[in-house]
């Protein structure tokens, strides 16, 4: 009598000791794979934010592409030289870029971007001038009608200017750039590496108060002044974060890659590079056998 007690309480504890086995991170199980709560985060992360589905819907959507993948397996799909350079394409791409997201990890925190940027001294210097202008606009691609009447309207600028007439005046009365001519020109300060490469090469040369000779960009033609001496300057951590933040990755993929190379062997085979047409062609050497 008690042993067949023991075996009716075994029967109703089987289910939940073996519950406690299952994963509790496991979300589904769709034939032979096991869908977890990391399948699901990935498939809602994958969707845009306007469209990204609520959990359960997530999951049916989990479900019916893994259920596509079971049935492909069945049918050996995977077995098709074609799909699988895919799917080691996307292996690959993934290992790679974890890889490389670990490599770098230690180089771009907070506190490894600041050192750089205080042991980076004069290279991050870069030249700005505190600049007016006035502007004529040419289109790309203008006809020459509108070009001669821009080159009319820019050189009657610099001649009323060389005549004594207020630079600010003639920006607020002729120049066609909306925003600073309403300033009388003004348009702040520029950053060498942050506009037209023609355009700094010109307002840099100016002493204070002087202003150029006509001169055009691929926006149009422009009389520029300088209202300040141009100078060098250290920018602000925040304005090139990200282009320290670029230069640190670069430096530790290429420390990666260097020592990859030394630990790892690397043959190449350049003479399987051609067309496949070319394959039944004998080589020289099998054609003089």
């Amino acid at each position: 009598m008690k042993f067949g007690i023991v075996i009716r309480c075994l029967g109703l504890l089987g289910p939940v000791l073996l519950s406690g086995c299952e994963d509790p991170n496991k979300v589904a199980q769709v034939g032979r794979t096991a869908l977890t709560r990391e399948d699901l985060a990935h498939l809602r992360a994958s969707q845009s934010p306007g469209v990204r589905a609520e959990l359960e819907p997530a999951l049916e959507e989990l479900v019916e592409r893994t259920l596509l993948a079971e049935e492909a397996r069945r049918q050996e799909l995977q077995k098709a030289p074609a799909l699988q350079a895919r799917l080691a394409a996307a292996e690959r791409e993934l290992l790679a870029h974890e890889m490389l997201e670990r490599a770098v990890a230690d180089s771009v925190t907070e506190q490894a971007l600041r050192a750089r940027y205080n042991e980076a001294g004069s290279r991050l210097e870069r030249r700005e001038v505190h600049v007016a202008h006035v502007f004529a606009r040419l289109p790309e691609g203008a006809d020459e009608t509108t070009r001669r009447q821009a080159q009319v309207r820019i050189h009657q600028v610099y001649a009323r200017l060389a005549g004594g007439e207020s630079f600010e005046a003639l920006a607020r009365e002729l120049s066609e750039d909306p925003v600073s001519a309403p300033r009388g020109g003004d348009l702040g300060v520029v950053r060498e590496g942050e506009v037209d490469t023609a355009f700094f090469a010109q307002a840099v040369g100016l002493a204070e108060g002087v202003w150029s000779k006509p001169f055009g960009t691929p926006f149009g033609l422009h009389v520029v002044k300088a209202l300040e001496a141009p100078k060098t300057v250290m920018p602000p951590f925040e304005a090139v974060r990200g282009k320290l933040e670029a230069e640190a990755r670069q430096d530790a993929r290429a420390k990666l890659l260097e020592r990859l190379r030394r630990e790892i062997s690397v043959r190449r085979y350049p003479e399987r590079l051609r067309p496949s047409e070319d394959a039944g062609t004998p080589s020289h050497e099998e054609a003089s056998k």
